[in-house]
This record gives C-alpha cells, structure tokens and sequence, in this order.
C-alpha cells in the first residue's frame, strides 16, 4: 500500500511539473528540441533538499549553442516574459542588442520564475543557462541563487 501511494505522490509531482511548463515558449527547449538533449546539462532539483532556499523545483540547462540557436531560444524567452520589462519581479540586461541576462517572474504562473543567462564563450558560439523555478522565494531570494556572471 505504501508502495502505491508514494508512486502515486510521485507521478503527480511530474505531472506537475509537466502542467505547468506545458504552457511556456521555452518548452521546447526544455524538451531538446532546440537544441540536442545531448548538448545540454540538465539539472533537476525538487524536494526538501532546496526548501532552505524557499524553491519546490529547480531546473536549470547549461548549454553552448550558436548564433542561430541563441536566438531562437532567446525570442522564446522574450516571448514568456514579455510585457514584464517594468515589473518589480524582473530584471533584464542587453549586450548588443540580445538579451544576456533576465530573471522574471512568470505572469500566467504564480511563484514561478524564468532565468536566463547568456554570454560569448568564443567567436560565434555561447554559454546560454536557462532556469525554470517555482517556490515562495522573491526575486530578492533568488539573487542568492541564480548569480550573473
């Protein structure tokens, strides 16, 4: 009986999860359809193990990607977050005319953020971080977390 019901709180976490990013232009990146699964780190932390840092779920991808590939992903996370340039719930930073950083909150989804973090590793080709995270933190909270570099 324990066995089922912890499998059941188990697939209703994912579940969860997969609800609530079902919505978001960065979908797709998230899904490895941008770029390959097999370029990308992904680290996926949720559970008490990061409740001291006021989060249920934290996902970030590390990848290094083009100049094409930047852009799509950086159109979608504009797209998320458009219309919150003002807001006290995000910040944004542009180099060059692309964005390379933004953390926001995300207007459809309460206590959700998306942060993005993208800079020239070499000619043509980019360190670009995404992040997707919910919890009680503010944005104040998650400085601690997500820093610029």
């Amino acid at each position: 009986m324990k066995r089922i019901i912890i499998l059941t709180l188990l697939l209703s976490m994912a579940l969860a999860q997969a609800v609530a990013q079902k919505d978001m232009a960065v979908t797709p990146v998230f899904a490895g359809k941008i770029v390959p699964k097999k370029r990308m780190e992904e680290t996926l932390v949720k559970g008490e193990s990061i409740h001291k840092f006021k989060l249920s779920l934290f996902r970030s991808l590390k990848m290094e990607v083009s100049t094409a590939e930047r852009d799509s992903i950086e159109s979608l996370v504009l797209h998320d977050v458009e219309g919150l340039e003002d807001s006290p719930e995000a910040e944004y930073e542009m180099k060059d005319g692309h964005l390379s950083y933004c953390i926001s909150s995300l207007p459809a989804q309460q206590k959700c953020y998306l942060c993005y973090q993208c800079y020239e590793s070499r000619p043509g080709n980019y360190q670009l971080t995404l992040v997707y995270i919910e919890g009680w933190a503010t944005l104040k909270d998650l400085h601690h977390t997500f820093k610029r570099k």
